[in-house]
Parts: structure tokens; sequence; C-alpha cells
């Protein structure tokens, strides 16, 4: 049984939260027929924002892989859509190797008419209820030091300050960025 056909899991989804300034928003676990709407996002993205990214989620190879590992269970991806558009994703993925299993990382992007209204913090509340579920009981968040706003987010979600690498990554200029590492640990349930 995968994690998205565990009951208590697939009971979730959907599910409705309400931003900041009261829209509605809708949470769905990624699918392949998902695709075009993710895309449509990705394209809204400013260059400055991929820049920061592990991957080229431009690529169509890319998202290919994504959903493939999404339909593996190795990463848990869930949407968030106003009406028919998605505005913002968040994604769980979670480390192979045995002695960090229990560590997931989790990465988020916002569609720029959305910041600011809460939907980042929904998100990030998504994968943290959703963790456990995965055998996650550690959450990780990696950001440039340039990211602020990402940092002050996490920090009042109960994410801790864990290390700053010095020169760490590069970004899709090939300049060299400190990489500023925040953890969350889950309570035991």
């Amino acid at each position: 049984m995968t994690n998205l056909e565990n009951l208590e899991f697939a009971s979730r989804y959907p599910t409705e939260g309400v931003m900041r300034d009261g829209t509605s928003i809708l949470f769905t676990p990624l699918k392949s027929e998902d695709r075009e709407q993710l895309e449509s996002l990705i394209k809204a993205l400013p260059s400055e924002d991929l820049l920061y990214l592990r991957q080229d989620i431009t690529d169509a190879s890319v998202i290919d892989t994504w959903i493939t590992s999404v339909e593996s269970g190795q990463v848990f991806t869930v949407l968030a859509s106003v009406g028919a558009r998605v505005v913002g994703y968040a994604s769980l993925h979670i480390d192979a190797a045995v002695w960090s299993r229990h560590v997931g990382e989790i990465r988020i992007n916002v569609h720029p008419d959305y910041r600011g209204t809460g939907l980042g913090a929904a998100l990030a509340g998504e994968i943290r209820f959703v963790a456990p579920t995965f055998g996650i009981r550690k959450l990780i968040a990696n950001m440039p030091l340039e990211q602020h706003t990402a940092m002050i987010v996490f920090e009042r979600l109960g994410f801790q300050l864990q290390t700053i690498l010095r020169g760490w990554v590069t970004d899709m200029h090939g300049e060299e960025r400190d990489l500023l590492v925040m953890a969350l640990t889950l309570p035991k349930s």
C-alpha cells in the first residue's frame, strides 16, 4: 500500500483552506493529470526564483522525473488551487538513505500574485501534517541566505537555524551562494 492509498492520509484530500484575505484555497496531492496547471505556475515564477532551485523545473524532463517520484512515493507534492488555477505547491522529499530516512526536505513555491497571503505557511502546514504518514520525524528547509522572507516564514512555523554553509550552492548563473539550513523536529505521534 502506498502512502496515498493509506485511508487516514487519503481522507485528508481534497481539503480546503482560507488565505488571510478570505480567498478559499483547495489543497490536493499532485497527480500526473495536474501537469499542465503545474507548468502554468512554473512559467509564472520570476526568473530570480528559479536561480535558487535544486533543479530546473522549467525543463519537461525534470517535471517527468518529479511526477514519477511522486507516483513511486519518494516525493509527496500538495498543490494549492484557487478555482482551476494552481497558485502554489509544497513538496516533501524523502531521503532514501537508511540513516536519514526519518528526515524529509520541504520545498515550496508560491505564485507571485499570492505571496504575502499566508499561502506559503499553509502549504508548509500541509507538509507538516502529512510528514508522519511517510515516517518523517524531522523536516529540513534549505534556502539561500538571500531568501529572508522564506527564513521568516519557516521561523514562524517553528523551524530553527541549524547552520549556514558558505559558498555551498551555485545558482543558475554559476554564482556561489551561502546555504541556510533550518530544521523542525515533529512531535512523536
